[in-house]
């Protein structure tokens, strides 16, 4: 992706806004979650569809609550923000510059502390959903999760408790998770290759096409339901 494509901070906060508005359900991502969910399917070596992950987008739970986009401007607006999105992390861990997005809190006594837990649950997210390359991990390279499980499940969580000191191991924990990400990178290459001569041979030695992030009334609705854009949310009102 080009730099010119990434999100400006205007729109990353427009995105954020919009994911955190009455326009979509309860339990619908965050920005910092988003990040972290998109990093796990980047690194997953097999290829997946926005209908196949943007459901958990909307509804981390249930992946089954949709937004209501009030005009098909809207529907484009957000889709075109959050390929963009996804592609900026695709291009920043390629590029081994990639930088976890967390929220900042002040606390008490003035110094700034990360809230890396909604990044860590949207990334947890992402290897729970789509296992299959991930139970290689889990088996003999847990340590390369360490600090997403820590920060991103529950089981993590009542370990980091028993810590001597959790706000320090909690810091630990967030400062290595960019070093992570690279070495998951780095650890899924070979597969990521096997599996993209299979998708050129089963195109016909041609790329697959770039998939569109503009929607018309009559095609699939971005939410992910598998119904048409006008029979979901873009009908009026919109009832989810």
């Amino acid at each position: 992706m080009k730099p010119m494509d990434a999100l400006s901070d205007t729109e990353i906060d427009e995105l954020d806004e919009f994911l955190l508005s009455d326009d979509t359900p309860e339990n619908c991502m965050d920005i910092s979650m988003l990040d972290g969910f998109f990093a796990a399917l980047v690194l997953n070596p097999k290829l997946f569809m926005p209908g196949d992950y943007l459901p958990w987008v909307w509804d981390r739970e249930e992946g089954e609550e949709a937004p209501g986009f009030t005009s098909i401007e809207q529907a484009n607006r957000i889709m075109a923000l959050l390929m963009r999105y996804y592609n900026g992390v695709l291009d920043a861990i390629v590029e081994n510059h990639f930088a976890p997005l967390f929220y900042s809190l002040i606390q008490e006594d003035g110094s700034k502390v990360y809230e890396a837990e909604n990044w860590a649950e949207g990334f947890m997210l992402g290897v729970f959903l789509f296992i299959d390359p991930w139970k290689a991990v889990f088996e003999n390279d847990q340590e390369y999760l360490a600090p997403m499980v820590l920060l991103g499940t529950q089981q993590g969580g009542e370990l980091l408790d028993k810590s001597d000191d959790v706000k320090q191991a909690r810091k630990e924990a967030y400062d290595s998770i960019a070093d992570a990400v690279a070495v998951l990178y780095d650890y899924f290459a070979e597969q990521r290759e096997a599996e993209t001569r299979q998708r050129m041979v089963s195109a016909g030695g041609h790329r697959v096409p770039a998939v569109s992030a503009k929607v018309g009334r009559n095609e699939e609705c971005p939410c992910g339901s598998g119904r048409k854009f006008k029979k979901c949310c873009g009908a009026t009102p919109t009832l989810h």
